[in-house]
């Protein structure tokens, strides 16, 4: 799933449906359980009724009990009451007399007197209880009498007085005392009784009230049974009614919730939810995309739900199952660009107050989509006719001007009316060519093609338009109609700002057209202040879907973000294919595979959506490849492709390669690394007439294979593939010849290589397929390719094109050139095939299948290991540094036996520039075998020597099983030592340091020295005892037109010719130098002393000493004037010669051209002379 604001309308019109049948489920529900609750109800008010008439009976005769206990109660009460309260009174008079008694007393005025005279005296008392009750008694008046008599002062009547006083309250008190005690006894007394009355009239009470429950009791007990028989079968009808009710509203709410979830499963809302927020770049450390996404995050659908009064249970499901959209009563949506249809927009404003906030929307949906695209996967073109592309002016800082990177935004913004019409018909070119290219009614749309095609996916294209319909032609439009309706499918999307006001001026012609287009389009509005987008075709009850765009980060991440794009960009479309992509490994490929009968078919690249792109030659018309490619296309990752693959998949009975690479560099040298029988021939920075020799040598195999056809009885055999079905026939490979920068070879067409090549290549071209020869043509460009008709181009049916100029396109691909166009020079690899010779309908855009470096090695290993068991085929190695020649004697000499070097003095100085390698310069005892190099070149004359010098070492230890001589048996004068210490002087090395054993340096400081070892070898070569030497002498002059000594003519007697100084054999101290070294070349080769001789300048030695030329059978010729070469070795024609280009005479043989080896490494040669001189 995916969220569109049409998915959003959706689900929101079924979940008004949905809020409509739950409140419809819960009110009809609510409604069962109601009416059964109503009836219950009204079952339990008639049961209630009948237990309160008893109820109300049995509290009333409960009443009548408690009333008569109350009366009862209240006449013991009242009774009791009235008894008490005659005691209370008579204790109260008790307690008041007893008071006045004391009262009394307290009112003496001398106490002391009067306590000291009352008891003197005895009283008589004759009082009542009554008389005391009843206040007879004054006792008041006695205590007068008392305080009288002792305010009188006598004693007899304080006596009396005092006595009678106190004997009388004495008395009172006694017996009101006794009268309280009784009293309270009553009351006491009358309290058990009164107690057991109470008792009584409760108990009597209680009797009669549970008599009254007992009978209400019974009463109830008669309807019990009735009652909860019907209680229970009330509420079971309630029960049963309530769980029904509940039962069918849960399972009605769940089946309307299942419904919905199917439709819109919140597992998948929540899922796409995740991802799109996981897929949310950090702002602080944003990074570029690596992968095409589905689709694109670019905004925020809203709505509100407060008008629709959803019902509590709805807005409970949305919290439970939608979650992460409901918020506040409010639904949001993340709104997803899918690449389809749909991502047709139109925003409708009006206004040029509104434009600053379109403008700033629409760059942050632009900026948006830069974002979560990888970079070089999305391409704009900005459309801005009213504001000249300050509209979009942010976008160009992620380009540089003029730079590949500009494609990005396609050039610059663009606002002239013809440029917008030009640009909209490139891209209407561009969706026919994807329909055709990448779809290919395969694919329903573009995301289909991208995520099967991976890193060969195609960039999507989106056209922004402002102020539309501003600038637009009536043609314009129309092209715009055909964008908007068949672009999205290929991959080009449309985003228009429809300003009202630009409407309003176009002519009413156009609005048809106008309103043909926006058909197609998902329409947004603007509020009048802009600060709204509302979704104009999805309203739901009246109310439309909100969009709230996704603002860009702040101005201070941005920078820090167009920053990292701009890189992405800048380093972007640089899609790497690995090999392995395309490969099939030995135990999966099919026997057919790995078989040439029927022609060569090998992967070589991913085209479409990954499907393998093969390199079919020897089939139909495909034969012979033509390859185009400037520098940094990819054309030797091409080219190494085919050759490893080639490799790989055939047996060397099935397939021979023949690599030749003009240019200089090393490129292709990892392939005489290892020893690959497969190959008849690596050339590294070939020669002119290497490549000329070669095109001989496929001639002369044509011939052989004609041959070999009409041979065959009794069938007419014209093609390899018959021949090939023969049973019982010796093995015949097809040939691929591999030519890179071809052209070299082609360059001079006047000269005979450029002439004669040219014929060769028409008649191989032509007669190849028959034989099953096919030529790979590579170059960087073909403009400067002469002498090569095109009519060998026309027979070459194969095109591989990579990014190259106009001319090369056209000339390759005919109409299909402009497909080229679509190619970037920073797309290295993206190149066109085609297999019917520029045919534009074949063309097939394809990615080259890469090779690792860090596997190329391990590969070839395994290719060298598996194939050297099949044959023993030794490649022809054409290299400048022979130290990385593996077959060549120097990096194998310690693996000969001793008959692998049966010639002493055979010298390997360089490659000869013929296919067969079978350049032998042999030093042997014969008259003037001896070796005169001639050249000006001085660093390549210090090569040769070098390898003279090392060749005759080894020849010595491999026939002398692997041991070094006893003494030195090269005699080296350096009459020109190199002076830059930068540089190595490798013979002057092997000479002082690294080859002694071998050669001895004779310093040219040492006059004597020089003498003694000229005398020396003078004696050899006269061989005076008629012995035969064991080892053979070498005398080595370095520079001979300064070796002066060797010139002079000091101590010479007189004049003598050759002859006297033979017949003076034992006078060899009375000859000249130049004497003695005359008899050294003259007699010395037969005698087995050889010499090797440098001279800088013909003319200077043809000058001085014409003669000595004559004493040198072998000679080298190198960097030297037309006339020299013509005289000093016969070569009339240099115009063939390359720079490295040396030419060997001997008089026995034909002229040969070879190319010496360049100056060894140091570590190299240090390596070699450690065996030696092991």
């Amino acid at each position: 799933m995916e969220y569109t604001a049409g998915l959003f309308a959706n689900f929101l019109t079924k979940l008004i449906s949905l809020d409509k049948d739950v409140k419809s489920t819960i009110s009809e529900a609510d409604r069962k359980v109601s009416s059964r609750d109503s009836k219950e109800l009204s079952e339990w008010h008639e049961v209630q009724n009948r237990l309160s008439q008893i109820q109300n009976l049995r509290a009333s005769k409960s009443k009548n009990v408690l009333t008569n206990y109350g009366n009862s109660v209240e006449e013991i009460l009242s009774k009791e009451i009235s008894d008490k309260m005659s005691s209370f009174a008579r204790l109260e008079k008790c307690k008041e007399v007893l008071s006045l008694i004391i009262s009394a007393e307290s009112s003496i005025i001398n106490k002391k007197i009067y306590n000291s005279s009352k008891t003197m005296q005895s009283h008589p008392v004759n009082i009542s209880l009554e008389d005391l009750i009843t206040g007879k008694t004054d006792f008041i008046e006695m205590a007068y009498a008392v305080n009288t008599a002792i305010q009188n002062g006598k004693k007899k009547e304080i006596s009396r007085a005092s006595s009678k006083f106190y004997c009388t309250c004495k008395y009172a008190e006694q017996i009101l005392t006794q009268e309280k005690t009784n009293i309270l006894s009553h009351v006491y007394a009358n309290k058990d009784r009164v107690y057991k009355e109470y008792k009584a009239v409760g108990e009597n009470a209680h009797q009669n009230m549970v008599k009254e429950w007992q009978t209400s009791v019974e009463k109830f007990n008669d309807i019990s049974a009735s009652f909860t028989q019907q209680r229970e079968a009330s509420r079971t009808k309630t029960q049963v009614t309530e769980v029904t009710a509940i039962s069918d509203k849960k399972s009605q709410l769940e089946e309307i919730v299942d419904c919905f979830c199917t439709e819109f499963s919140p597992e998948q809302f929540e899922k796409e939810y995740i991802r799109l927020y996981s897929l949310e770049p950090s702002y602080n450390h944003y990074e570029c995309v690596s992968e095409m996404p589905q689709n694109i995050y670019i905004s925020n659908l809203e709505y509100d739900l407060s008008n629709l009064n959803l019902c509590d249970y709805t807005k409970e499901f949305l919290d439970r199952y939608y979650y992460f959209m409901y918020r506040e009563n409010k639904l949001y949506i993340p709104h997803c660009a899918q690449f389809g249809q749909e991502f047709n927009y139109l925003f409708k404003f009006e206004g040029v107050t509104t434009k600053e906030k379109v403008v700033s929307d629409a760059c942050d949906i632009g900026m948006r989509l830069f974002m979560m695209l990888p970079p070089g996967k999305v391409n704009f073109t900005f459309i801005d006719p009213v504001s000249l592309g300050e509209s979009f002016a942010m976008f160009t800082r992620l380009v540089n001007v003029d730079d590949r990177t500009s494609e990005v935004i396609n050039g610059k913004i663009w606002s002239s009316p013809s440029d917008i019409e030009d640009k909209l018909r490139i891209m209407t070119d561009h969706i026919s060519n994807v329909t055709q290219r990448c779809l290919q009614g395969k694919y329903n749309n573009i995301y289909e093609y991208n995520k099967v095609a991976e890193q060969n996916a195609e960039a999507y294209q989106i056209i922004m338009l402002m102020d539309f319909p501003a600038g637009l032609s009536d043609q314009s439009l129309r092209l715009l109609e055909q964008i908007s309706t068949s672009g999205p499918k290929c991959g080009v999307f449309t985003i228009i700002y429809r300003n009202e006001t630009q409407f309003s001026k176009i002519s009413e012609r156009s609005h048809s057209l106008v309103a043909n287009i926006e058909s197609g389009f998902q329409v947004f509005d603007y509020s009048d202040n802009a600060q709204e987008i509302s979704c104009s075709k999805e309203v739901i009850k009246g109310q439309k879907l909100l969009w709230h765009g996704i603002e860009r980060p702040s101005v201070k991440r941005m920078d820090k973000i167009i920053d990292i794009l701009k890189r992405g960009i800048k380093s972007a479309d640089k899609v790497v294919i690995g090999i392995e992509k395309v490969n099939r490994t030995e135990k999966e490929r099919e026997p057919d595979e790995t078989s040439t009968k029927n022609g060569i078919r090998i992967p070589i690249g991913l085209h479409g959506a990954n499907e393998i792109q093969y390199l079919t030659l020897g089939v139909g018309v495909s034969h012979h490849a033509l390859i185009a490619g400037v520098a940094g296309s990819g054309k030797s990752s091409l080219l190494h492709t085919i050759i490893l693959q080639a490799l790989s998949q055939y047996g060397p009975d099935e397939l021979r390669i023949y690599l030749v690479d003009f240019k200089r560099g090393v490129e292709f040298k990892i392939y005489a690394d290892y020893k690959l029988p497969s190959f008849e021939v690596v050339a590294i920075e070939s020669e002119r007439e290497f490549g000329y020799n070669i095109l001989k040598a496929l001639e002369r195999e044509q011939k052989i294979r004609a041959d070999r056809f009409k041979r065959v009885k009794d069938r007419k055999i014209d093609r390899i593939e018959d021949y090939r079905a023969l049973p019982d026939v010796a093995p015949m490979p097809r040939i691929l010849v591999i030519m890179d920068e071809f052209h070299e070879l082609f360059s001079n067409a006047s000269d005979k290589i450029g002439k004669e090549s040219a014929e060769m290549m028409e008649r191989i071209v032509r007669q190849g397929r028959a034989f099953g020869v096919h030529i790979i043509l590579s170059s960087q460009s073909y403009s400067n390719v002469g002498g090569l008709d095109k009519s060998v181009y026309d027979q070459m049916a194969v095109r591989i094109v990579l990014k190259c100029s106009k001319t090369d396109a056209s000339l390759l691909l005919g109409d299909g050139s402009s497909d080229v166009d679509q190619i970037s020079i920073d797309d290295p690899g993206r190149a066109i095939y085609n297999s019917e010779a520029g045919n534009k309908e074949y063309n097939s855009h394809f990615r080259v299948a890469f090779i690792d470096p860090s596997k190329h090695r391990e590969i070839l290993e395994g290719v060298s290991k598996r194939t050297c068991k099949l044959s023993d085929n030794k490649t022809r190695i054409l290299l400048s540094n022979i130290e990385d020649n593996k077959y060549s004697i120097f990096n194998q000499f310690t693996n000969y036996d001793m008959e692998a070097c049966k010639v002493p003095g055979r010298l390997y100085l360089g490659e000869p520039l013929s296919v067969v390698n079978n350049l032998n310069m042999d030093l042997v005892k014969n008259e003037y075998a001896n070796m005169l190099m001639v050249g000006s070149d001085s660093d390549k004359a210090r090569s040769m020597f070098a390898f003279t010098m090392l060749s005759l070492a080894i020849n010595y230890w491999v026939s002398h099983n692997k041991k070094a001589p006893d003494e030195p048996f090269i005699y080296f004068l350096n009459y020109k030592p190199l002076r830059d210490s930068y540089f190595i002087d490798a013979p002057g090395l092997l000479a002082t340091k690294f080859l002694t054993k071998y050669v001895k340096n004779i310093p040219i400081s040492n006059p004597s020295e020089i003498k003694n070892t000229i005398q020396k070898l003078y004696s050899i070569s006269l061989n005076t005892h008629g012995s035969t030497l064991n080892e053979n002498k070498y005398l080595m002059v370095f520079g001979y037109q300064r070796a002066e000594d060797l010139k002079s003519e000091d101590k010479a007697a007189e004049k003598q010719d050759i002859m006297s100084m033979m017949s003076s054999k034992t006078q060899g101290s009375t000859h000249s130098m130049k004497e003695m070294v005359e008899v050294i070349l003259t007699m010395g080769a037969q005698n087995g002393v050889h010499s090797v001789f440098w001279q800088d300048d013909f003319k200077a030695l043809d000058f001085a000493d014409r003669k000595l030329i004559t004493y040198f059978y072998q000679k080298i010729a190198f960097d030297m004037q037309k006339e020299d070469y013509s005289q000093f070795v016969g070569v009339n024609d240099i115009s063939q010669f390359g720079e490295n280009t040396a030419v060997y005479n001997n008089r026995i043989d034909d002229t040969r051209s070879f190319r010496p080896y360049q100056s060894p490494d140091k570590e190299w040669l240090e390596t070699v002379c450690n065996a030696l001189n092991q």
